[in-house]
């Protein structure tokens, strides 16, 4: 009786341990682990490889305007900061000699610009010798850059430039780069290039500081997230999911920028990649995606 109470016991123990170890064993009654994710899609784009820099509007050229006689200037027709257009008249000078009566002669602009500085006032003594006014070559506008000898290999002429300005803050500006400058200074590696402004730039002032971003080239490219992206094995990965599976794949990157990274082999567009997930979350993990797709 003692022998079978004590084979009873043993038997209901082993029961106990060996249930107890499959409830750690698989946990859950058995389920996998499913692990919540959140996910965005791989995106085809695009890419824009450019330049960003800064520099400061340059006063364009000017130009100064003379009588074609000497005389009284007898009438100013614009004032200063006035626009005005290649062969607008700007004053009017009469010959001054007593006893003589002479055609009064109109004194035109030579570019189209802007009336910066006027020299006389109305009754002045003028002559052909000395400027009336001058005119900045409005059409000439220019933002000055220094770049980094490296970047300058890069640049070209006639690369297109997107120019933003701090005191403009809802504007932006387009222009092409005009001039490189053949010198590299020894000092800080830099050298200088010129971009001009192009379209209706009247409310810029000279000496305004600028940003720009030089496109160098645009190209297609499969793009993302930097949240998405791990380092396995000393190797570049990411995890997809596929099917509630989570999936362990090895890409090749590009380049990349603050808000994203290009993949150049590895995946495919439409692609699902977690973004977050446990550490836990391994290879095969059953997942399970968390709120809208990004």
């Amino acid at each position: 009786m003692r022998r079978m109470f004590i084979g009873f016991l043993f038997a209901a123990l082993a029961v106990i341990l060996g249930c107890g170890k499959q409830d750690i064993t698989n946990g859950n009654n058995g389920a996998a682990k499913v692990f919540p994710i959140e996910v965005s899609t791989v995106r085809q784009i695009e890419w824009v490889d450019d330049i960003s820099t800064y520099g400061t509007i340059k006063p364009p050229d000017k130009v100064d305007i003379f009588p074609r006689m000497s005389g009284k200037l007898v009438r100013l027709l614009v004032k200063e900061e006035q626009q005005v257009k290649n062969d607008e008249v700007v004053a009017i000078v009469e010959r001054d000699e007593v006893g003589l009566t002479f055609k009064p002669v109109e004194v035109k602009s030579t570019v189209d610009g802007r009336i910066e500085t006027i020299y006389f006032e109305e009754g002045a003594k003028v002559n052909e010798m000395m400027p009336l006014m001058s005119i900045s070559k409005q059409s000439e506008m220019k933002l000055m850059l220094n770049l980094f000898e490296t970047d300058l290999a890069r640049i070209k002429l006639g690369l297109e430039s997107i120019i933003n300005m701090d005191a403009l803050p809802n504007k932006e500006f387009t222009g092409q780069v005009t001039q490189i400058k053949p010198t590299i200074d020894a000092l800080s590696n830099k050298g200088m290039l010129e971009i001009s402004l192009e379209g209706d730039h009247t409310d810029i002032m000279f000496g305004m500081f600028a940003r720009a971003r030089i496109i160098i080239g645009r190209r297609p490219a499969l793009v993302i997230p930097p949240e998405a992206f791990k380092k396995v094995s000393g190797k570049d990965a990411v995890y997809i999911s596929e099917n509630n599976i989570a999936k362990l794949v090895f890409i090749e990157v590009g380049d990349r920028k603050p808000d994203m990274i290009e993949v150049k082999s590895g995946l495919k567009a439409g692609q699902t990649v977690i973004t977050f997930a446990s550490d836990e979350m391994k290879d095969g993990s059953t997942v399970k995606i968390l709120g809208a797709q990004k």
